[in-house]
């Protein structure tokens, strides 16, 4: 399923929800959290953007499956 329409309609829905949680932490969670140790703050700042590196790194490792025809000797993840 590598480069098709329902790939990058999949691929667009996670982005998008990554997105909005990441919007919604930085808003609500954030916020709420500054009156405490400014520690306690970085940190969930250093989670969420651990998150999102996390996608970016899985996004990579697909695209390189797909471009390697079958991920250059790694099998590929189960069909969902």
């Amino acid at each position: 399923m590598c480069f098709t329409l329902p790939w990058l309609a999949h691929f667009l829905i996670w982005l998008v929800i990554v997105c909005v949680i990441v919007a919604i932490l930085r808003i609500w969670v954030l916020p709420m959290l500054a009156t405490l140790d400014p520690r306690i703050v970085a940190t969930v700042n250093i989670l969420i953007w651990a998150v999102v590196v996390i996608y970016i790194i899985y996004f990579c490792v697909e695209l390189l499956m797909c471009a390697g025809g079958g991920g250059f000797g790694f099998p590929s993840a189960p069909a969902r």
